[in-house]
Protein backbone atom coordinates (compact mmCIF):
# COMPACT_ATOMS: atom_id res chain seq x y z
CA UNK A 1 0.00 0.00 0.00
CA UNK A 2 1.31 3.43 -0.92
CA UNK A 3 0.83 6.07 1.72
CA UNK A 4 0.26 9.60 0.49
CA UNK A 5 2.42 12.13 2.23
CA UNK A 6 2.02 15.84 1.78
CA UNK A 7 5.37 17.56 1.56
CA UNK A 8 5.64 21.18 2.55
CA UNK A 9 7.79 22.83 -0.08
CA UNK A 10 8.89 25.85 1.93
CA UNK A 11 8.50 24.96 5.60
CA UNK A 12 10.48 27.87 7.04
CA UNK A 13 9.64 30.48 4.38
CA UNK A 14 13.26 30.87 3.27
CA UNK A 15 12.50 30.09 -0.39
CA UNK A 16 9.69 32.62 -0.48
CA UNK A 17 11.87 35.24 1.13
CA UNK A 18 14.69 34.64 -1.32
CA UNK A 19 12.81 33.90 -4.54
CA UNK A 20 9.29 35.18 -3.90
CA UNK A 21 9.91 38.72 -5.06
CA UNK A 22 11.02 40.21 -8.33
CA UNK A 23 14.58 41.32 -8.71
CA UNK A 24 14.94 45.07 -8.70
CA UNK A 25 16.02 46.88 -11.86
CA UNK A 26 19.60 47.37 -10.63
CA UNK A 27 20.05 43.63 -10.08
CA UNK A 28 18.54 42.82 -13.48
CA UNK A 29 20.82 45.31 -15.25
CA UNK A 30 23.86 44.01 -13.37
CA UNK A 31 22.99 40.44 -14.37
CA UNK A 32 22.44 41.47 -17.99
CA UNK A 33 25.83 43.21 -18.06
CA UNK A 34 27.55 40.12 -16.64
CA UNK A 35 25.93 37.89 -19.23
CA UNK A 36 26.88 40.24 -22.07
CA UNK A 37 30.46 40.39 -20.76
CA UNK A 38 30.56 36.61 -21.18
CA UNK A 39 29.36 36.74 -24.78
CA UNK A 40 25.73 35.90 -24.08
CA UNK A 41 23.04 37.77 -25.98
CA UNK A 42 20.44 39.20 -23.61
CA UNK A 43 16.86 39.90 -24.62
CA UNK A 44 14.62 41.57 -22.06
CA UNK A 45 10.87 41.74 -22.46
CA UNK A 46 8.65 44.31 -20.78
CA UNK A 47 5.88 41.78 -20.16
CA UNK A 48 4.79 38.16 -20.61
CA UNK A 49 3.23 38.68 -24.04
CA UNK A 50 6.40 40.29 -25.35
CA UNK A 51 8.53 37.50 -23.86
CA UNK A 52 6.41 34.90 -25.63
CA UNK A 53 6.70 36.80 -28.91
CA UNK A 54 10.48 37.13 -28.56
CA UNK A 55 10.97 33.42 -27.88
CA UNK A 56 8.67 32.20 -30.65
CA UNK A 57 10.12 34.65 -33.17
CA UNK A 58 13.57 33.15 -32.54
CA UNK A 59 12.40 29.69 -33.65
CA UNK A 60 12.16 29.23 -37.42
CA UNK A 61 8.90 27.73 -38.67
CA UNK A 62 8.95 23.94 -39.12
CA UNK A 63 12.15 23.57 -37.11
CA UNK A 64 12.49 20.72 -34.62
CA UNK A 65 12.02 21.97 -31.06
CA UNK A 66 12.74 20.10 -27.85
CA UNK A 67 12.08 22.00 -24.67
CA UNK A 68 12.41 20.67 -21.17
CA UNK A 69 9.75 20.95 -18.52
CA UNK A 70 9.43 24.60 -17.55
CA UNK A 71 6.82 26.44 -15.52
CA UNK A 72 7.88 29.65 -17.25
CA UNK A 73 7.32 28.22 -20.74
CA UNK A 74 3.99 26.76 -19.59
CA UNK A 75 2.73 29.97 -17.97
CA UNK A 76 3.73 32.09 -20.97
CA UNK A 77 1.95 29.70 -23.35
CA UNK A 78 5.15 28.84 -25.18
CA UNK A 79 4.89 25.09 -24.51
CA UNK A 80 1.36 25.08 -25.90
CA UNK A 81 2.43 27.03 -28.99
CA UNK A 82 5.39 24.73 -29.67
CA UNK A 83 3.43 21.52 -29.17
CA UNK A 84 -0.03 22.40 -30.51
CA UNK A 85 0.23 25.16 -33.12
CA UNK A 86 1.63 22.97 -35.91
CA UNK A 87 4.15 25.71 -36.58
CA UNK A 88 7.07 23.63 -35.26
CA UNK A 89 8.22 20.00 -35.30
CA UNK A 90 7.65 19.46 -31.57
CA UNK A 91 9.85 16.66 -30.28
CA UNK A 92 8.64 16.31 -26.69
CA UNK A 93 5.22 14.80 -27.58
CA UNK A 94 6.92 12.48 -30.06
CA UNK A 95 9.50 11.37 -27.49
CA UNK A 96 6.82 10.78 -24.84
CA UNK A 97 4.86 8.57 -27.27
CA UNK A 98 7.84 6.30 -27.98
CA UNK A 99 8.44 2.94 -26.34
CA UNK A 100 11.19 3.24 -23.71
CA UNK A 101 12.37 -0.35 -24.17
CA UNK A 102 12.47 -0.68 -27.93
CA UNK A 103 13.19 2.92 -28.93
CA UNK A 104 15.54 4.08 -26.16
CA UNK A 105 18.38 4.84 -28.57
CA UNK A 106 16.12 6.93 -30.81
CA UNK A 107 14.69 8.76 -27.77
CA UNK A 108 18.21 9.71 -26.66
CA UNK A 109 19.14 10.75 -30.18
CA UNK A 110 16.08 12.96 -30.62
CA UNK A 111 16.53 14.58 -27.23
CA UNK A 112 20.24 15.22 -27.66
CA UNK A 113 20.68 16.25 -31.28
CA UNK A 114 17.69 16.12 -33.58
CA UNK A 115 18.46 16.48 -37.24
CA UNK A 116 16.51 16.49 -40.48
CA UNK A 117 17.19 12.79 -41.13
CA UNK A 118 15.84 11.78 -37.71
CA UNK A 119 12.72 13.88 -38.27
CA UNK A 120 12.07 12.46 -41.73
CA UNK A 121 12.63 15.72 -43.62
Amino acid sequence: MIKEVEVEVDPDGSLSRRWGTRADDIRVKRTMAALKANGITVLRAPDAAAAKRIVLDLIPDASPVHQGASQTLDVLGITYEIEKSGRYAALRPRIWSMDRETEAHEIRRLGAAPDDEVLGF
